[in-house]
């Protein structure tokens, strides 16, 4: 019989290359927001996935980026730090990268793969960090010319000594079954480090906040979402009449949806309130599947001037 294995497994790549996507398809639940905007993911995110004889602690960070120059802020600094922290803290790394995009696709018609400078301080990272490492090609279900794979798949092996090179697809599922027996390959022989009924180690509070935010990020456009922070100013669950196990009837949330203009807040609010209303309204539906009850919020608008250049905003904030 295979030994049971556990451990921690940091998810680590370039901003929008699908890693909150993956992590959500590998436990089954979406407890990480998601949207085509790069940057979304802020903070770590842990989500734990059972196996018959493994238990990955999977490390949801945000993606590697510049985090200095113009425009940057102290919250690029944070997140920056978040997902480099992660790779020395783990015991395994889940390296994910993008299938080539058509002008990458062209470009490999005439000539070699080349790993872009964006990479390098990921691979440094790496090099330093000397953790085993796993890599997935995702988005492979864009790719229509599945022979270009093979380039880029070989750039990367040489690259770095990693473990395995899989080709994936996280929106499509293809290639997860034989990442899920990789990744779990390159963990430590031990016991279970969670409860079996545990999924992540996030508060509901935090879940919901960021599901706010998700629906600010789809929804509107420019600087805006990315001068927004969301907090919970309240959650109070309410038992269903009669109910001997104390089940939840619904939860009545109110949160702030915090700006850094005025003019940002005029676009968050909307005319006549519509713009507000319909995030509250999408963000209302996930996050009662999420707690899988009916769910009331409440949101207000206030602006919080340079919040994202002010260490000790971004910590009254939840960054930190």
């Amino acid at each position: 019989m295979e030994p049971f294995r556990a451990g921690f497994v940091a998810i680590v790549g370039l901003p929008n290359v699908g890693k909150s996507t993956l992590l959500n398809l590998l436990l089954g639940q979406k407890i990480a927001i998601t949207s085509p905007r790069p940057q979304t993911t802020r903070n770590r995110i842990l989500g734990v996935r059972n196996l018959e004889r493994g238990q990955l602690v999977l490390v949801d960070t945000p993606g590697l980026h510049r985090p200095g120059g113009r425009g940057r802020t102290e919250l690029n600094k944070f997140m920056m730090d978040q997902a480099l922290s992660a790779i020395g803290e783990v015991d395994a790394v889940l390296v994910l990268v993008e299938a080539p995009s058509p002008d990458e696709v062209k470009r490999l018609e005439h000539g070699a793969y080349k790993i872009g400078a964006a990479h390098d301080t990921l691979l440094a990272a790496l090099a330093e960090a000397k953790k085993p490492a796993l890599l997935a090609v995702n988005k492979i279900d864009l790719l229509h010319k599945k022979n270009f794979l093979l380039p880029v798949m070989e750039a990367w092996a040489k690259a770095h000594p990693f473990r395995a090179v899989l080709p994936i697809s996280a929106l499509r599922q293809q290639g997860v079954d034989e990442l899920l027996r990789e990744v779990t390959a390159l963990l430590p022989e031990g016991e279970r480090l969670f409860p079996e009924e545990m999924v992540t180690d996030r508060a509901e509070r935090w879940l919901a906040a960021e599901m706010v935010r998700e629906q600010v990020f789809v929804l509107t456009r420019a600087e805006v979402p990315y001068a927004v922070a969301v907090t919970v100013d309240s959650f109070a669950e309410r038992a269903a009449p009669g109910q001997a196990d104390g089940r939840r009837m619904d939860v009545v949330i109110d949160a702030t949806i915090h700006v850094e203009k005025e003019a940002q807040k005029r676009i968050l609010v909307g005319g006549g309130g519509r713009m507000v209303r319909e995030i509250g309204s999408r963000a209302r539906h996930e996050i009662g599947r999420l707690l899988d009850c009916e769910v009331h919020l409440k949101l207000f608008v206030r602006v919080d001037p340079g919040w994202s250049q002010d260490a000790r905003a971004l910590k009254e904030l939840g960054y930190e």
